[in-house]
């Protein structure tokens, strides 16, 4: 997570510094930058089968998403980037353990503006990365400090990862707060629609060590997420 949330800060500036000038004084350079915030849903159907026939919480398929993107705009309309987010679910309990399941991922991006009206853009966007799951399973509370030094080995982490592949369809729009005809830069605002599928993913891992048997889960299903940023560009 906190290798997450520090790729989230990176994108999250990355629109100010693809702003800055290549050394082509005749080519038009623009950025912006963004912090996300919205909602997944992930195919967690054979997770929660094999959980639920353990005796274990099964594990919902909403999550939380916060995260960041940030990209450049070349010649005017072609997109490059990236953006990095953290997803988090619910904590569900049952027999005397407490789980809970999340998720991170990063991508590599390109689209292409189909539509500009002003500081209004539409855009497809296509991404390429990779992320993960950790699920935790652990006893509920109410043991003592003593019980917990005596028998410490109550809860277990398993970490999975794989290939992540990304669709979207995005909108944003700056609000040009620039006197300068030939500069432009401000606040920015946007949503973005998509879809995640992970077609190749790894083996569940415990302390490093690979678990084979494991139910295959990926960082696949729709999104939705809301976008807040600034950005700018000139035309020297």
């Amino acid at each position: 997570m906190k290798k997450t949330m520090l790729l989230c800060l990176v994108f999250l500036f990355m629109g100010y510094f693809c702003t800055m000038d290549a050394g082509d004084k005749q080519f038009h350079s623009e950025g912006r930058g963004f912090f996300m915030a919205g909602f997944h849903t992930i195919d967690v159907g054979d997770l929660s089968t094999a959980l639920t026939a353990n005796g274990y919480p099964k594990v919902d398929n909403q999550f939380i998403s916060m995260g960041g993107c940030g990209y450049a705009i070349l010649n005017d309309r072609l997109l490059i980037g990236g953006e990095g987010h953290g997803l988090v679910g619910d904590k569900n309990s049952a027999n005397g353990y407490e789980l809970s399941l999340v998720s991170g991922y990063g991508l590599f991006n390109i689209g292409y503006i189909v539509m500009k009206k002003g500081d209004l853009s539409l855009y497809p966007m296509f991404g390429i990365g990779g992320g993960g799951f950790t699920l935790k399973i652990v006893q509920e509370q109410g043991r003592t400090f003593d019980e917990m030094l005596a028998d410490p080995d109550r809860g277990v982490e398993l970490n999975s990862g794989g290939l992540t592949l990304s669709v979207a369809l995005g909108v944003d729009y700056l609000i040009n707060m620039s006197k300068d005809a030939r500069e432009k830069g401000g606040l920015a605002f946007g949503l973005r629609l998509g879809y995640n599928y992970t077609p190749l993913v790894g083996d569940w891992l415990y302390e490093a060590a690979e678990i084979s048997g494991g139910p295959e889960i990926g960082i696949t299903g729709p999104f939705v997420k809301l976008m807040f940023g600034g950005g700018g560009g000139s035309t020297e």
